[in-house]
Order: structure tokens, then sequence, then C-alpha cells
């Protein structure tokens, strides 16, 4: 008579297994969490770079024919919209929703070290910038916070990543 072999796994080999298993899964959680605040942020750059963009071509077609010293267009973060208004308009010619939790802070062309430096940095918050009707950056207009000529880039922060930048020209 043959003997057969027990086939399959057994409860205890089972169980370690399963616990391999969940313990690869935990080491990964934190590397998962990591690259989630990184793809949001770099959304949030794009979103941004995208409205500085959007708001410097509405300069240059000046549709509401402002003198070229004169604000044309202006690029604002409202209730965390950023929207791209035209001078003398009152609805936003584009706009988009930034997620929750994204920091825009005014910086200059070093830029900031790491997160802690951002948050930390006594530089004003982003909330709005003109340009001309030759797509210029004017500084200080219309009651913008980028009144300083040096701080040229725009920091954006989420959670404990390194800030990315966008240039505002």
């Amino acid at each position: 008579m043959r003997m057969s072999r027990p086939r399959g796994v057994t409860l205890i080999e089972l169980m370690i297994g399963l616990f391999i298993m969940a313990m690869l899964l935990m080491a990964a959680m934190p590397f998962g969490a990591h690259w989630v605040s990184s793809n949001r942020q770099m959304e949030a750059r794009s979103v941004l770079w995208e409205g500085v963009s959007q708001a410097r071509a509405m300069a240059l077609r000046n549709p509401s024919a402002r003198r070229a010293t004169a604000p044309a267009a202006m690029l604002r973060l409202r209730a965390g919209w950023l929207e791209v208004m035209v001078a003398g308009v009152d609805t936003p010619a584009w706009s988009a929703k930034l997620r929750h939790g994204v920091h825009l802070k005014l910086a200059d062309q070093d830029g900031f070290a790491d997160a802690d430096a951002l948050a930390a940095s006594d530089y004003p918050d982003f909330d709005c910038v003109s340009f001309t009707a030759r797509g210029v950056r004017l500084p200080g207009a219309d009651g913008c916070t980028d009144s300083d000529v040096a701080l040229g880039r725009i920091a954006v922060g989420l959670s404990n990543q390194d800030p990315l930048y966008v240039d505002m020209l």
C-alpha cells in the first residue's frame, strides 16, 4: 500500500505567512502616505503654475483696454480658490480649487531649506499677484502683499514636504 503525503499548508505556516505580509504592509504605509502628499503638492504646484500663466495671458490680451503700466489681470487666492480676475470684471476668467492643507507663501530666489523653514518664515502668505498689459508683474498693485520685488516666487507647501516653487516672472 502506498502512503500519501499530506498536501497544503498547516495552520502555523499560514499564520507565519500572514504575519510576514502584515509586517511588510505596515513598513510600506509611511512610504505610501509620503507619496500621496508629494503627489498632492505637485498637483497644487501645477494648478498654481497654470494660474500664473493664465493671468499673464489674460493681461497680455488686455480685454479691458488698460494702459501698459496699469494692472490688467490678477491671480488671487480666495477661500481656497485660485482665480484669474480681469480688471473691471467681477467674475473670474479662470478658477481652480486648491486642495485642503496647501500653503502658499512668497519667497525670494534662495527659497526655504525645508518645510519647517517655510512654516517659520516671516515672509507674507500669497494672496494675489497683478500683471500689466505687457505681462510684467506689478508688485504691490491692487493691495497684493507681493510688494517686495525680491520676493519673485511662490513656495508651495503641504504637510511636511519640502516646498516647491512657482516663479511669478
